[in-house]
């Protein structure tokens, strides 16, 4: 089965690749797509339902990062230094189960990490429960992507119109400082968020030295051998102009 990809080797803003991925949707219909991304400027996404209360706005501008809402759900990611991966699919070639759409998407991803040399596990700990933390990486969910007990890829996913939107951060480097000061909080909470992060987040460079081009290549192969497909270059025309609305917070 051939599917589509698009590596979208320029990096955009968050306004741009959240409306290229919802663009998508119509378009994976008869072909699932794979699409790589990484972000200019770093900017922090929130899941469709999250409020935006608990955010520091003021932080984000003085840092000159973006805010955006996503259309898949999960807490709060800060795109900063990071290859994202975004995979649609037909709902009718997936599980109609969500964790078990999440785990063969983990199980990709590992033989992709897994061909240079990364070893890498999938949380299995159904108790597991989002904290009163809003940022993602702050807490391992089920099927999640885990290097040495740490959470490594962030995913969130969305069925929207007999489509799987499925997203995915994989940071190459840690801004856990950053990243805590996101949110509103008094000094004394945000370090106990910092010291969470520490505790539950890692990132590529903390492993091995791999380029990104490397890391895409390795993550297709993985792709490849779990869904048993091939890849060919897409190159899309879309409208992503109507999507804006949904996706941004701020103007």
């Amino acid at each position: 089965m051939i599917w589509h990809l698009i590596d979208s080797n320029d990096d955009m803003n968050g306004y741009e690749n959240m409306a290229i991925d919802l663009s998508l949707i119509d378009l994976a219909r008869t072909t699932p797509i794979l699409r790589f991304y990484g972000w200019n400027p770093p900017a922090l996404s929130l899941g469709k339902f999250q409020s935006v209360d608990g955010i520091d706005k003021d932080y984000l501008k003085k840092m000159g990062f973006d805010l955006v809402r996503r259309p898949s759900g999960g807490r709060a990611v800060l795109h900063y230094d990071e290859l994202t991966y975004s995979l649609l699919m037909p709902e009718s070639s997936s599980s109609k189960s969500v964790l078990k759409t999440y785990l063969t998407i983990s199980k990709a991803l590992i033989e992709g990490f897994s061909q240079f040399g990364l070893k890498c596990d999938i949380s299995r700990d159904r108790r597991t429960t989002y904290t009163r933390f809003e940022a993602c990486f702050a807490t391992p969910s089920i099927y999640e992507v885990t290097v040495d007990g740490k959470k490594f890829v962030g995913s969130a996913q969305v069925r929207r119109n007999g489509i799987v939107l499925q997203h995915g951060s994989i940071p190459l480097r840690s801004h856990v400082e950053e990243y805590a000061n996101c949110f509103k909080a008094s000094q004394i909470e945000k370090i106990d968020l910092l010291e969470r992060l520490k505790a539950t987040m890692t990132s590529l460079e903390e492993h091995m030295t791999i380029n990104v081009d490397e890391l895409k290549r390795s993550l297709l192969k993985g792709f490849a051998n779990v869904f048993d497909v091939e890849f060919e270059p897409f190159i899309p025309d879309l409208n992503t102009e109507k999507y804006f609305k949904e996706v941004k917070v701020w103007d």
